[in-house]
């Protein structure tokens, strides 16, 4: 290309001349550019290498160029703007700055707080017991007491810690001698165990002191009246040729706990007995009397009578209505009417009938032949007879009401050689 062709592109874009880098002029702060330095228009001038001599004399020509009036208000901005970037410029990231600040207000609160005075707290507190946490004055003022500053042996007090009584609980009061005896009344469902635990008492204390359930516990029906002590103990009705030092011999008690009483209304203990007089005997005992029961006397024992493994299982699922004591030598499961039962372990029916008998109502009784009997009382149905043999877990009836029950249970009780035994003890 010829040197007409190339002075015929002279300015052309497509060719830009190249341009030398101008050395930065703006001090120590690359990133910012002062007021002062105002851009001139320079693009109307050819691309071509600047001399130190253009340069100075376009820095003056920038100069030159008039800057409006700005107010005191806009020099303010603009300073706070200078000091910002040069802040900024410095690399200072978000995070340090405000953990920067953070510490800066911590050590304020730190200066408020030291300098503020609590109130002292001076109060008399009348309702409250004595506490190692609370020193009393003599004038009845309460003051805490800081116990990191202190040992033991330099508390207020002569005793060490102590828990503090926790006010506005309802602690149960024990019944005064005076207190007079309650009536109840037989609700659906209620058992002798869990009417004494109402009143906390024993249940051989509510048994004692109804005359009607010394030979049967379960002999309770809806709406019976119920005597219940104030205190444990019995009731006795003096008979002819009853003292005080009889009654007291028969109830295990001294004749001062029989005098002492005050509703006895008794002056000293040789005052007469009348019959018919009823005396309560605090925290007096009865001997246990055996309850009545019913077996198998159709015969002896088959000789194909099934023999009990030994191991007994839940007759019937339920929950647990009232446990064993000395007036109900069984367990109650209480579930609903026809649920199923069945044997706990296996053996032969020796008893199975329906009707009343004796308040058990409609009963199986299984004789296992290993000296364990098992016996099934107020069931709604019986599906067995007396001298089959039965497996354990076999269903023998199902749950019911009959007899002297005051709601579906099964009432289950378990006996060796005779004697009744604790069933939870067997169970699994």
């Amino acid at each position: 290309m010829s040197a007409d062709a190339n002075s015929a592109f002279e300015g052309s874009p497509s060719q830009p001349p190249s341009r030398p880098n101008r050395p930065d002029d703006r001090g120590d702060y690359p990133g910012y550019l002062p007021p002062s330095y105002l851009a001139s228009d320079i693009s109307a001038v050819p691309f071509r290498s600047y001399d130190a001599g253009t340069r100075r004399a376009l820095f003056a020509q920038t100069k030159a160029v008039e800057r409006p009036a700005t107010s005191a208000f806009e020099e303010w901005v603009q300073s706070v703007q200078q000091s910002l970037a040069k802040t900024f410029a410095d690399q200072v990231t978000p995070v340090r700055l405000a953990s920067h600040i953070a510490v800066l207000l911590v050590a304020a609160v730190i200066l408020i707080l030291s300098n503020v005075d609590l109130p002292a707290w001076d109060f008399t507190l009348r309702v409250f017991p004595n506490s190692s946490l609370l020193a009393t004055d003599s004038a009845g003022s309460v003051q805490t007491v800081a116990l990191g500053s202190i040992r033991n042996s330099e508390l207020p007090f002569s005793e060490s810690l102590q828990r503090a009584a926790v006010p506005f609980t309802t602690a149960h009061a024990e019944p005064t001698p005076e207190a007079v005896v309650q009536t109840y009344i037989v609700q659906p469902g209620d058992t002798i165990l869990a009417i004494a635990q109402k009143f906390h008492l024993r249940p051989e204390t509510v048994q004692w002191s109804n005359p009607g359930l010394e030979l049967n516990a379960d002999l309770i029906r809806p709406g019976d009246p119920l005597r219940i002590l104030p205190i444990d103990g019995a009731i006795h009705t003096v008979t002819s040729g009853d003292t005080l030092s009889s009654i007291a011999g028969d109830y295990e008690v001294t004749i001062d706990d029989i005098v002492g009483y005050a509703p006895n209304q008794l002056p000293d203990a040789s005052a007469p007995l009348v019959v018919g007089m009823q005396l309560v005997v605090p925290n007096g005992t009865k001997p246990y009397v055996a309850q009545q029961v019913f077996a198998y006397s159709g015969g002896g024992t088959p000789v194909t009578a099934k023999i009990g493994s030994g191991a007994f299982v839940w007759p019937s699922s339920g929950t647990i209505n009232q446990q064993f004591w000395s007036g109900h030598p069984a367990v109650d499961i209480g579930a609903w009417t026809g649920a199923p039962v069945g044997a706990a372990d296996g053996g032969y029916v020796a008893y199975a009938a329906g009707g009343w008998n004796g308040g058990y109502g409609n009963h199986v009784i299984i004789d296992h032949g290993n000296g364990f009997v098992t016996l099934y009382a107020h069931l709604n149905s019986i599906y067995v007879k007396p001298g089959e043999n039965v497996a354990r877990g076999a269903q023998i009836g199902s749950v019911g009401n009959t007899g002297n029950s005051t709601g579906p249970h099964l009432h289950f009780e378990i006996r060796y050689q005779g004697v009744p035994r604790n069933p939870l003890n067997y169970l699994p």
